[in-house]
């Protein structure tokens, strides 16, 4: 990957979390700020598109979605996670930086409708580990879910990989956060194959004993895509907010 190094950027207030909470939900470390650094760098792309409705995958302590929502004071807001002390912690991040943000206990994107999302964030369970622990971590629904990555800690991606197309709108764009060892040439060409969307590596960082990269994809064939027209996501935000336990 060539080098394209990203400033570091301030963090979200998270002084309402504790060492209890961490203990239950991912705690923000390396990977979480270089996705952070790198959307800052991205603004000026982002601000282009005017998104209605950002959504990240896997929320965490809600550190990425509440940066992203700082960066973009028009659009709603909206996390998922199969962890519900992880939608009750991005909850909470949201409103004590000033955001709403509506968390929604889901498997990836399982609970919205197709074409709605504007911009889509995933940092995910990127670790290597067997099959059968990556099923595990899920059914149980905690803190392992943020890290087992099954074989190639591809597994949690490559199920997503077919519903990006469909779920992003026509001026989409999804940032995706890997390390090397999940092999991006490849998730570029089936980024490509299977959702119709061209990618580029817009940062990377060495933390400790990983390479880091986040990728920003979007449909193939168009420069400048156009703004996306500003459109009414409340009927969007009610059921999900109708879905938190």
């Amino acid at each position: 990957m060539a080098s394209t190094k990203v400033a570091a950027v301030a963090l979200p207030d998270l002084s309402h979390l504790s060492s209890a909470d961490y203990e239950r939900v991912y705690e923000p470390s390396d990977d979480t700020f270089l996705l952070v650094d790198a959307l800052s760098a991205d603004v000026a792309e982002l601000l282009g598109r005017r998104p209605a409705l950002c959504v990240e995958i896997g929320s965490g302590s809600g550190c990425v979605i509440t940066h992203l929502g700082r960066l973009l004071p028009d659009a709603a807001l909206l996390a998922g996670d199969v962890n519900h002390h992880a939608n009750r912690a991005t909850a909470a991040t949201g409103a004590a930086n000033g955001r709403r943000v509506v968390p929604v206990q889901m498997d990836l994107l399982s609970a919205l409708r197709p074409g709605i999302v504007d911009v889509l964030v995933f940092n995910p369970p990127y670790v290597p580990t067997s099959t059968e622990e990556l099923v595990e971590a899920v059914a149980t629904a905690d803190i392992s879910a943020a890290w087992a990555g099954g074989p190639r800690g591809r597994l949690v991606l490559d199920r997503l990989l077919p519903a990006l197309g469909p779920a992003l709108s026509p001026s989409g764009l999804f940032y995706l956060l890997g390390v090397a060892e999940n092999e991006p040439s490849e998730i570029a060409s089936l980024l490509r194959e299977q959702a119709g969307l061209e990618s580029v590596v817009i940062a990377e960082r060495r933390a400790q004993n990983e390479r880091l990269f986040v990728m920003r994809c979007r449909r193939g064939g168009a420069t400048e895509a156009p703004p996306s027209p500003r459109r009414d996501r409340s009927g969007e935000l009610a059921t999900a907010a109708e879905s938190i336990s």
